[in-house]
C-alpha cells in the first residue's frame, strides 16, 4: 500500500520540479519593463507554489518509503525523513532561483543583486541542516556501504566522477561571476574552462601514474595507464596541469586580461572544486584514515559513521576533514587575504596562496592516511612541501617585481 505513496510522491515531485524550472526560465526571459507592479506578487506566489509542490512530493515519497520499510516505525525518524526532505528541496530551489536571477537576469536592477547574494549565502546552512535531518531518518532504510554510482547495482557513471564534474562546473560559475564583476562579459571563462578542465583530468591521472609507477603500474599491461575508470587520480597533478593550461590559454588567446588577475580569480577557486570532489572518496570508501573509536566521532551524521565503518571498524573520515579544510582555504584566501590584506597584496598573491595552503594540507594529511592510500614513498607528502615552498617563493618574487616596477615609474626629482 505504501508503495503507492512513493510513486505518487515521485510523480508530484518531478512534475513540480519541471514546472519550477519552467517558471524560473520564463521569468528570466521576460522583459521586466513589461511586467506591471501588481503582477510581481502573482508571479512570486506561483513560483513558490511550484517549489512547495515539488518539495511536498519528495516528502510524501519519503514518507511512503519509510512506512513501506516498517509500518510500525516510531514517529521521530519518519518526521525527520519527511520534513527534512521537504525542506532540503525547498531550500535548494530557493538557492537555485536566487542564483539564476543574480547570474542570468541581465535587466535586473543592480540594487537587488546584493539581496539575492545574501539570500543564497544564508540559505546554504538551512539546506545542509535539512539534508542532515533527512539523513538521520532515512538511514534506517539505507543499505551500507552506499552504491558507488548509477545504476546502483552495476555503476556506469560513478559518484566519484559526478562529484569531480560538479565541483568543476560550480567553480566555473564562481570564476565567471567574479570576472563579470570586474567588467568582463558573461561566459568569458567558458573557453578557459574547456581547456583547463580536461588538462586537469589528464594531469591528475599522469601524476597518479608517475607516483604509483613502481608499486602499481610497472608490472601491468601499459593500457592500464589509461584505465581511469578503475580509479587513480591525484588532485595535486590535476590542479597543476589545469592551472598551467588555463594560464597558457589566457596568454595566447586573451589579450584583455592580465595573467596575474585571471590567476587570482581562477586558481583559489580550485580549492572549492577539491572540497566537493573529496565526497567522491566517501562513496568509494577510499582515502580514509586510521581505525578509531566511533564514539569519538558520534557528532557526525549517522550515514557518515556507517559509510566510514569498513570491514567492521570505523575509520577516520579524512575525506570530510580535507573537504572542510579546502573550502575553508578558499574563504581564507578570498576574504581574509584578498579583502582583509588588500592594502598589502599585489596581483598574483592570491594565486600563489593556493599552493601554500594546499601544499601544507597535503603535508599534514598524507601521513594520516591508511597505508593503502599513501602514494609511493610519500610522493604527495614531499610534493606538498615543494608546492608550499614554491608558493612562498612566488609571493616573494611578485613583491620584489612590484617594488622594482614602482621604483622605475617614480620620477627622480632634480637636486
Amino acid at each position: 500500500m505504501f508503495q503507492v505513496f512513493i510513486y505518487v510522491g515521485v510523480l508530484v515531485a518531478l512534475g513540480g520540479f519541471v514546472m519550477f524550472l519552467r517558471s524560473t526560465d520564463a521569468f528570466l526571459k521576460r522583459d521586466l519593463k513589461l511586467i506591471k507592479p501588481e503582477q510581481y506578487k502573482k508571479i512570486l506566489l506561483v513560483h513558490l507554489g511550484w517549489m512547495a509542490l515539488s518539495s511536498f512530493g519528495v516528502g510524501f515519497a519519503l514518507l511512503g518509503a519509510m512506512l513501506d520499510f516498517e509500518p510500525a516505525l516510531m514517529a521521530e525518524p519518519v518526521l525527520q525523513a519527511t520534513f527534512g526532505g521537504f525542506l532540503a528541496l525547498f531550500f535548494f530551489e530557493w538557492i537555485y532561483s536566487s542564483f539564476a536571477l543574480y547570474y542570468f537576469k541581465k535587466d535586473l536592477d543592480e540594487k537587488y543583486k546584493p539581496l539575492l547574494l545574501v539570500s543564497v549565502i544564508f540559505s546554504i546552512l538551512p539546506l545542509i541542516v535539512s539534508l542532515w535531518v533527512m539523513s538521520e531518518g532515512t538511514v534506517l532504510i539505507t543499505t551500507f556501504p552506499l552504491p558507488k554510482g548509477i545504476p546502483f547495482n552495476d555503476p556506469i557513471i560513478t559518484f566519484y566522477a559526478l562529484f569531480i564534474l560538479s565541483g568543476a562546473v560550480f567553480v566555473y560559475f564562481i570564476a565567471d561571476w567574479r570576472l563579470q564583476k570586474d567588467g568582463y562579459r558573461k561566459g568569458y571563462a567558458e573557453n578557459i574552462f574547456y581547456v583547463a578542465f580536461p588538462a586537469g583530468i589528464l594531469g591528475a591521472r599522469l601524476w597518479y601514474v608517475v607516483g604509483q609507477w613502481n608499486t602499481e603500474f610497472a608490472n601491468r599491461p601499459f593500457w592500464k595507464v589509461f584505465a581511469m575508470w578503475e580509479g587513480g587520480l591525484a588532485i595535486m597533478g590535476g590542479a597543476l596541469f589545469g592551472a598551467i593550461a588555463g594560464i597558457l590559454f589566457i596568454y595566447f588567446r586573451r589579450k584583455d586580461i592580465t595573467i596575474r588577475h585571471a590567476a587570482d580569480i581562477g586558481v583559489p577557486v580550485i580549492l572549492l572544486a577539491q572540497g566537493i570532489g573529496r565526497w567522491g572518496n566517501f562513496f568509494n570508501q577510499e582515502v580514509y584514515g586510521a581505525i578509531a573509536d566511533v564514539a569519538d566521532w558520534s557528532f557526525l551524521p549517522t550515514f557518515i559513521q556507517r559509510q566510514m565503518t569498513i570491514d567492521g571498524q570505523f575509520r577516520v573520515p579524512l575525506f570530510l576533514i580535507e573537504s572542510i579544510i579546502n573550502i575553508t582555504g578558499y574563504f581564507v584566501i578570498r576574504f581574509a587575504i584578498g579583502t582583509g590584506l588588500k592594502k598589502y597584496i599585489v596581483p598574483g598573491d592570491l594565486a600563489m596562496a593556493y599552493p601554500i595552503w594546499y601544499g601544507i594540507t597535503r603535508v599534514i594529511m598524507e601521513p594520516l592516511r591508511d597505508p593503502t592510500y599513501i602514494m609511493n614513498n610519500l610522493w604527495s607528502y614531499y610534493w606538498g612541501m615543494i608546492f608550499a615552498g614554491l608558493g612562498v617563493l612566488g609571493i616573494v618574487a611578485l613583491h620584489l617585481f612590484h617594488h622594482f616596477q614602482n621604483n622605475k615609474k617614480t620620477p627622480i626629482k632634480p637636486a
